[in-house]
């Protein structure tokens, strides 16, 4: 017998959700064969089989999310056994049998210690996982009062990390023998802001990896920003050209020529084009990357998808948009390779469309910047001592300041700048 586990498609995966099986109990299976669809928190793979055989048995239905690791199928020789009946519930005890008796509780013991629990007796017994029990043991908090939402009900970090405890009533003080003066009377409390009302609707998977994402790189990264305005007017004259002339298959946007210059720029000024790490040895450093992968952050209904446009500096900006195009048709659709989203060595993320004119971005680990782009927009500028209407656009960068400086972000985005002013040098 060979185990099916749900695998670890991605570095980010921690669980995944069986979409679809495309093979059933009985089939017969070869080595390579795809049997079923996994969907993770950003994209639908299909699930290879290394063992031939029959499939055995199907352990984990279609939708349901289960931890990496976690067996979902049993592949073995010979016919699949037929499907086992129910086994007959357990009799129930003899009145003989001997029972613990609890001792008596006081009358005045909080009756709402026992409806706040889970359901289990202590946190020995309560199904957790590791990471869950080690952050409740740092925060003081009591398992038994949290509920788990992981597979079978099992407690995972984020219950823990939004658990609120109940206010438990305060224990009855005894009674003084002889009664105290009355005590002055006391200011009225301002009474409770009272909660906001509304159902609670759970975090799909993609926003689920969003959140952990986002978690780790505000807090955990120092991020600086640096914001530069460019004139856009030469750039939009050459993207007017390829498109009217029909030089690109695919229409260019003013994002894929943010995208190709930003790529050239990480060439010029590699510094920008690596990532804080911690060595083998414990020790913090710097990883260089040669090659430039930019991802391009991609808006979908229910959060936002990076595909990465590899080897950015060295394709021409008809092959960066036709390669954005597609692969953000295919993130919509829900059918873009987990490999397309992995590797990126720089970011970009463009408003513009929705008439922002500024903001800053959220760097994605292990990455050390991110590119902000606004709209471009008509401005009066002077020229030449006259004024005159000009493109402008902003673009702010922002950059983990463990090993990218002020300086550094400002000469990057002068390179930048430099190259859309100037576009002509980005095709060659």
């Amino acid at each position: 017998m060979a185990e099916v586990t749900m695998p670890r498609l991605s570095d980010t995966m921690s669980e995944g959700a069986v979409g679809r099986w495309l093979k059933k109990p009985g089939d017969q299976i070869e080595n390579g064969d795809i049997i079923a669809e996994i969907e993770t928190d950003k994209a639908t793979m299909e699930l290879q089989s290394f063992e031939s055989g029959t499939l055995q048995k199907i352990l984990v239905p279609e939708g349901q999310t289960v931890p990496i690791g976690q067996v979902i199928a049993i592949i073995g020789e010979g016919a699949a056994p037929a499907e086992e009946p129910a086994a007959p519930a357990a009799p129930a005890p003899a009145e003989t049998s001997a029972a613990p008796v609890p001792a008596e509780v006081p009358a005045d013991a909080p009756a709402a210690a026992s409806a706040a629990s889970n359901g289990q007796e202590s946190d020995a017994r309560v199904k957790a996982s590791p990471l869950a029990r080690k952050i409740a043991a740092e925060r003081g908090i009591d398992l038994s009062q949290v509920q788990g939402t992981g597979p079978g009900g099992r407690i995972i970090k984020e219950n823990v990390e939004s658990f609120q405890p109940s206010a438990a009533p305060a224990a009855k003080p005894a009674a003084p023998a002889v009664a105290p003066a009355a005590p002055a009377a006391a200011p009225a409390a301002k009474p409770a802001a009272p909660a906001p009302t509304g159902e609670v609707t759970p975090l799909g998977r993609m926003r689920r990896a969003i959140a952990r994402a986002m978690n780790e790189s505000k807090p955990g990264v120092p991020h600086i920003y640096v914001t530069i305005e460019v004139d856009m007017g030469a750039a939009m004259q050459l993207r007017k050209q390829i498109n009217d002339s029909g030089a690109s298959d695919a229409k260019v946007s003013v994002n894929d020529l943010v995208v190709k210059a930003a790529a050239k720029a990480l060439v010029r000024l590699p510094a920008v084009n690596q990532s804080y790490a911690v060595g083998a040895d414990g020790q913090p450093g710097v990883v260089k990357h040669p090659e430039v992968n930019v991802s391009v952050a991609v808006a979908l209904e229910d959060g936002l998808i990076a595909p990465v446009i590899k080897d950015a500096d060295k394709k021409s900006v008809g092959t960066i948009a036709a390669e954005v195009k597609d692969m953000a048709a295919r993130a919509r659709d829900g059918k873009i390779k987990q490999n397309e989203l992995e590797g990126a060595t720089f970011q970009v993320t463009n408003l513009g469309m929705y008439g922002v004119v500024e903001f800053g971005s959220i760097i994605t680990v292990p990455q050390s910047a991110s590119l902000a782009v606004g709209a471009v927009r008509q401005v009066p500028v002077v020229r030449d001592g006259a004024i005159v209407i000009g493109e402008i656009m902003n673009v702010t960068l922002s950059a983990d300041h463990r090993i990218v400086d002020g300086a550094v972000a400002a000469q990057y985005l002068a390179e930048l700048r430099k190259l859309l002013e100037a576009p002509m040098s980005l095709l060659v």
